[in-house]
């Protein structure tokens, strides 16, 4: 079965039976990226810190809406494009 295959059965299902495909989906994806060991079931310090993913999303929830303020800060009098004299 192709990818698109797969995509076009699931898009089929109900709302429920997608959002439990998507956390079995989620568990397999997690168990692959990060095998459990026996000595420690949960990840430690120094995985979390070089997981480049990890803090992606971290930062302002209302970024969208403050955006131009935000950039409005940023702004010094040399910021932008200037013309070269001829």
């Amino acid at each position: 079965m192709t990818v698109q295959e797969l995509l076009k059965a699931a898009q089929q299902l109900s709302v429920s039976e997608q959002i439990q495909l998507a956390d079995e989906i989620k568990r397999l994806a997690e168990q692959r990226l990060y095998p459990a060991t026996e000595s420690d079931s949960t990840l430690s310090e120094a995985s979390v810190a070089e997981d480049p993913i990890v803090g992606l999303f971290a930062g302002s929830p209302d970024l969208a809406t403050h955006a131009k303020d935000i950039l409005a800060q940023e702004v010094t009098s040399t910021s932008g494009f200037t013309w070269k004299a001829l």
